[in-house]
């Protein structure tokens, strides 16, 4: 910044070429070249050749030459480096027209909100965990301050690490351990707990590195990390206009002058310039775009949250809607209601899919909406309607991620994916971690039972819908070797979730949206999905024979110490007798042409 202010006040920038990142080959780094002349011009203009829309090395000398012969292409400017100066840091932000500079004319972001730096633990093995590792009993999601977790039984609080590039709600992976002896260690090592006043505090959470584009999320009850700091509001400063006017284009925009490096740290975000202002419908449209967000999180398990799989949820309507749409408006709520009705055949899986189709693609675009309208009201709020447009392409819209793709301007669905996540709740109801007769979580802590899943029910074994597995061992073989099977577990689950009249229809069905063989799928595919989709840290754990004939999932959450020994002698020795038996069979055939 000082050698920035030096060349402004006593040099003059003759001209600059700003490179594309991998503008030259084997290296990925921001780089320009320039002359400078050793006398200040008061008035002079020097000139300025953006290359960063053209990616490659190749590219580079010929767009910089086009640059140079045609002055009018577009990404050759001229400016008076005086200008600079209006700009907190003084960064060189050549491209910027009269009213983008004018902008910085405004009060900071600072004097709203107040970013602040999150905590480094300095063993992050030791400390941090994914939250579906730890016993739900240990872990507190709803933690008000320091002194609440501190004094308490409870070890584990949720911690914000930043993540992908997520909007409005989400990225809540991680918890820390926060107990008093974990917070003592804490504190006298890493970087001693910056901010620990700030923590659990209602704020816009955001990854401080990113590849691209910036995104802020609401954070309520949280510890933050250094990958995801977070800005809190001062005073009374409404959190849903300063979450709302993050999230717009304007500060993309601003902060590509003032973190061109894409390291978004508290400092940059602080000299944001900010206009604050409160508008009811800026405060409901964020509201509503935190619900639309909130409700995608959590209908994937993978979220704290997690109450029932959105195809038994569209099938059975639990008494209530999909989704907490309230914040939306009237004839938007009233359509989405509607897409909630239980289908014409509530128990055929297609039905439930097109249903589930309709609901998602309905609220992906009220999203789409909203965003486009908070940065149409932002845009003239600043002021700068003749600089951009209020588009959002639909690729970043930050909901359904995993579930669809923007093929040639539409929504598309992957019923591989949500199939996917279909059996994989099916899985969970085998070990009890979760219910067909009461959402949410139910068998989360270490070493609990089947006795332990009754209760937190509320039923009998008998009045059960579906009854989890009893020593929490299951089978996944090339055939039907044993009665707790997956695939036959899959079978009664699909039985007990949709009724047994259309069994064969909805197998088929799960089947032609999985591309295979329900058994198929479980032996070759469904581990290596849970693996993925749990971040290589998987809840359920595989136990194979070296070549892999062998294999049994187990929960580790309702493993003991005498799990292994049950897989050897009730199940590997099993198995071993049976394939002899099968063997003995087989050449009985080839001798005598029949099994009799």
């Amino acid at each position: 910044e000082k050698l920035r202010k030096r060349i402004i006040d006593k040099h003059f920038i003759n001209n600059l070429v700003q490179l594309e990142y991998s503008g030259f080959d084997g290296a990925t780094v921001p780089i320009c070249t320039f002359t400078l002349r050793n006398n200040a011009f008061k008035d002079a203009r020097g000139s300025y050749i953006r290359l960063s829309d053209f990616k490659g090395s190749e590219n580079q000398a010929p767009k910089a030459l086009e640059a140079i012969q045609n002055p009018q292409c577009g990404w050759f400017y001229t400016a008076n480096q005086k200008d600079f100066k209006k700009i907190p840091g003084s960064p060189i932000g050549y491209w910027l027209s009269e009213k983008l500079l004018k902008v910085f004319e405004n009060k900071l972001l600072e004097n709203y909100a107040n970013p602040r730096q999150g905590l480094a633990t300095g063993n992050n093995e030791k400390y941090l965990r994914l939250w579906q590792e730890v016993s739900y009993n240990k872990s507190h999601f709803q933690i008000k301050d320091n002194n609440q977790i501190r004094y308490s039984n409870i070890k584990w609080v949720p911690c914000t690490k930043g993540g992908p590039f997520r909007r409005w709600y989400g990225n809540n992976y991680h918890v820390i351990a926060f107990d008093e002896s974990s917070y003592s260690e804490l504190i006298n090592s890493g970087n001693h707990l910056p901010s620990r006043n700030y923590y659990f505090m209602e704020g816009a959470s955001w990854s401080t590195i990113s590849s691209s584009k910036i995104s802020f999320r609401l954070t309520q009850n949280q510890v933050f990390e250094t990958k995801g700091s977070v800005c809190l509001p001062n005073n009374n400063y409404d959190i849903n206009i300063i979450l709302g006017s993050l999230n717009s284009k304007i500060t993309q925009i601003l902060l590509y002058v003032t973190s061109p490096t894409l390291d978004y740290h508290e400092g940059p975000l602080r000299r944001l310039p900010f206009i604050y202002y409160n508008n009811i419908n800026i405060i409901n449209i964020t509201k509503s775009n935190i619900t639309l967000s909130r409700t995608d999180w959590d209908s994937r398990e993978t979220s704290w949250d997690f109450q029932q799989n959105e195809l038994i949820r569209c099938k059975s309507n639990c008494g209530q809607n999909c989704a907490d749409i309230d914040l939306l408006s009237e004839e938007d709520r009233n359509e989405i209601s509607e897409i909630e009705k239980i289908p014409t055949n509530s128990n055929l899986l297609k039905d439930c899919y097109e249903a589930y189709k309709s609901k998602w693609t309905k609220m992906f675009f009220q999203l789409h909406q909203n965003e486009e309208e908070l940065n149409r009201q932002f845009i003239e709020i600043y002021g700068l309607q003749d600089e951009l447009t209020p588009d959002v392409p639909l690729e970043e819209i930050t909901i359904l991620q995993e579930e669809t793709s923007i093929k040639n301007g539409e929504l598309v669905f992957h019923a591989d994916e949500v199939f996917a996540q279909f059996v994989s709740y099916a899985v969970g109801c085998m070990f009890g971690r979760y219910s067909l007769d009461k959402p949410g979580l139910i068998l989360a802590n270490q070493g609990e039972t089947l006795q332990d899943y009754l209760e937190k029910v509320g039923k009998g074994e008998e009045e059960l819908t579906f009854v989890p597995d009893r020593d929490n061992i299951i089978p996944v073989l090339d055939d039907e070797w044993f009665r707790d099977d997956i695939v036959e577990r899959f079978h009664t689950f699909l039985k007990a979730s949709f009724g047994e009249q259309n069994f064969r229809k909805n197998l088929d069905f799960v089947e032609e949206c999985l591309g295979k063989d329900i058994r198929k799928y479980f032996t070759r595919d469904f581990y290596k999905d849970h693996i993925r989709r749990y971040k290589k840290r998987p809840i359920y754990w595989m136990f194979s024979s070296p070549k892999g004939y062998f294999n049994v999932l187990v929960y580790l959450h309702s493993y003991t110490p005498d799990t292994i020994n049950r897989i050897l002698n009730s199940y590997l020795k099993e198995y071993i007798e049976k394939l002899k038996m099968y063997r003995t069979q087989q050449e009985h055939i080839e001798v005598e042409g029949s099994v009799t």
